[in-house]
């Protein structure tokens, strides 16, 4: 594997190009394109497409890669779990949590030991494992189509990170993220060698990736003290709020890898860390940001919420796309929940193949943004339009009205 660094590049441009090796080795394909990026603060027309839950190991002949790479997207967003990267390391994964509880319950020299031996145990296997996903799930059916034709970019969840439902102090989250770095063709992960954390902008859209697990206060703290629990960590949570209260964008999509609201069923989400979450929306509403939504993914279904916390500050509706599974066991719907307005998922378990696509188009008077949720047969399961000014604080002289 071989990184490439391009240069004198113009925004905006669609490039081919081809491989030659020092012996003279030729690769090319027809369909060896790409798109720089567009001029920051441009406006202008965009199709991204975007997904997470990708198990190759449960599914390798998936249609999905196919599907995205047939519909054409400038930009393809991979919202975590994309591989999953600890399918190797379920032994170990589970000794060490074991070990971790035990020594937390019951703390002493021979707890303490074996939780540091299991540890040195799990990165040793961790060293092999987590590349072997990442060069398995890079052979899964027409990823390489798709990766060919399209700009793309990533952010992590809990798999990728070597461990399931995991935290900081995972022990081997250091090996996992410089193994995301090699696979992973952002330009920008983190700040001073620590997360994953970076901002694409496209034009004149910002799109703010989040690193939900460097940071993350393990669940069973947070859910025990959530007035101090953080899922981002205070670095990343000051940058993020520097990022929306100072971007120009017309839309803002903040992406996580675990869903942003309170009804996921599950608790390694921002549910567990609710102080961090009302300290976010009180920033966004102290400084009047425009133009936020949300993406997320990670629960094997795909939903689209309507949230209400600007709403209660005195602003806007704030809308959760959560984009799940690319191909992975679906998880049901279940009951009605609040303020959702749309999910696909199947109680039987089946494996689900879905993804989201985005369309922007900020060249318009009242800029438009799309999403719908497609299967891999390019079925439409839901399509909604959101307007600029549906995403907007109102006139501080409306305020009162």
């Amino acid at each position: 594997m071989a990184t490439v660094v391009l240069e004198g590049l113009t925004p905006g441009t669609r490039y081919r190009y081809r491989v030659e090796t020092a012996d003279g080795t030729m690769w090319k394909h027809k369909n060896a394109v790409f798109r720089t990026p567009p001029e920051a603060g441009a406006p202008i027309r965009v199709t991204m497409a975007a997904g997470s839950g990708a198990n190759h190991w449960a599914h390798f002949r998936t249609g999905i890669w196919s599907a995205i790479a047939d519909s054409g997207p400038d930009l393809f967003l991979a919202l975590g779990d994309t591989p999953y990267a600890d399918a190797l390391l379920w032994r170990e994964d589970h000794l060490w949590n074991d070990a971790r509880e035990r020594y937390e319950t019951l703390p002493s020299e021979e707890s303490r030991q074996m939780l540091e031996d299991l540890g040195h145990q799990y990165r040793r296997r961790a060293a092999d494992a987590i590349p072997l996903s990442y060069e398995s799930f890079r052979e899964t059916k027409n990823f390489d189509k798709m990766t060919r034709k399209s700009f793309w970019v990533a952010t992590w969840d809990d798999h990728e990170t070597g461990m399931d439902n995991g935290d900081r102090e995972n022990p081997v989250l250091e090996q996992a993220r410089d193994w995301f770095e090699a696979f992973t063709p952002n330009p920008s992960f983190g700040a001073n060698g620590e997360g994953v954390y970076w901002t694409q902008q496209w034009g004149d859209i910002d799109i703010i990736l989040l690193d939900d697990q460097s940071f993350r206060t393990p669940t069973t703290a947070a859910l025990a003290h959530p007035e101090t629990a953080t899922l981002l960590g205070s670095g990343q949570f000051d940058w993020l709020v520097g990022q929306l209260t100072h971007s120009k964008a017309v839309f803002k999509i903040v992406v996580s890898g675990s869903p942003f609201n309170a009804f996921s069923r599950k608790e390694d989400a921002w549910v567990s860390y609710p102080a961090e979450r009302e300290r976010l929306m009180d920033a966004i509403a102290r400084n009047r940001v425009n133009g936020v939504v949300l993406l997320s993914g990670d629960i094997h279904r795909s939903e689209l919420f309507r949230l209400p916390w600007l709403e209660e500050r005195g602003g806007y509706g704030l809308y959760e796309l959560v984009a799940s599974p690319l191909f992975q066991r679906a998880r049901a719907c279940g009951d009605v929940v609040p303020f959702r307005e749309f999910c696909a998922g199947d109680p039987e378990k089946s494996i689900l193949e879905l993804f989201a696509w985005i369309e922007a188009d900020t060249t318009l008077d009242d800029p438009l943004l799309k999403f719908q949720v497609r299967d891999h047969r390019g079925e439409v399961l839901l399509d909604r339009g959101l307007r600029a000014s549906q995403l907007q604080w109102p006139a501080k002289s409306e305020l009162g009205r």
